[in-house]
């Protein structure tokens, strides 16, 4: 039952993690609007050639050291550090990045699934897509992760820490089946709450230092 709750834990920081991008990016995925840098030369290179040549932000590079730091947090709160630790905390950050990921596409309301096509995404539009119903890269990471759960528990004599992991992305996966029916009534909470805005009600301007 454990291993259930930390697959919805999983999932529930996924699902908040991709409202926020929603709420910052809008229909500008991958930072377009941003005021942040893109490389994909120099130290960038290794990030754009795992990620399907996308460039990598000053953004996402932040973001993902947010994340690196957040998943282990645990350790500096009584969880003891250990090589079989360190890869239980990395797979579940990469299972996190993969759901988050696609709950970006599920629930914002400028693509829903009937728009996640190839050519309406740039980001995920120079790599190939598995029969044109989602990034190959999805499967590249799914099968990554397999890999590596395999290892560490072959590595670490740890069968169960194969069972619980097969067991969290089965949860994982019923459980983004069963996110479908609330993304609409998420949809129209979203364009709700901009018709209700209020921000006219507050002075928001902020003068540009000349000297920057």
């Amino acid at each position: 039952m454990e291993v259930v709750f930390t697959a919805i834990f999983i999932f529930i920081a996924a699902i908040i993690f991709a409202l926020w991008e929603i709420e910052i990016e809008g229909k500008n995925g991958w930072a377009g609007k941003l005021p942040t840098w893109y490389k994909k030369s120099g130290f960038s290179k290794v990030f754009s050639n795992l990620a399907a040549k996308r460039p990598l932000s000053g953004y996402h590079m932040m973001m993902l050291l947010f994340m690196l730091f957040i998943f282990h947090s645990a350790f500096f709160f009584g969880v003891p550090w250990s090589p079989i630790n360190e890869m239980d905390v990395l797979i579940a950050m990469l299972l996190f990045l993969l759901i988050e990921d696609f709950l970006w596409f599920e629930f914002n309301p400028y693509y829903g699934l009937k728009k996640f096509k190839k050519e309406k995404i740039w980001w995920h539009g120079k790599g190939k897509w598995f029969f044109d119903l989602f990034p190959l890269e999805y499967l590249r990471g799914i099968f990554f992760l397999i890999v590596l759960i395999v290892v560490s528990a072959l590595a670490f004599g740890n069968k169960e820490f194969l069972d619980n992991y097969l067991i969290i992305i089965g949860a994982s996966i019923i459980l983004i089946i069963l996110s479908v029916p609330i993304v609409k009534p998420y949809h129209s909470w979203y364009k709700k709450m901009r018709k209700l805005d209020e921000s006219r009600a507050f002075d928001r301007k902020i003068k540009f230092d000349e000297n920057y």
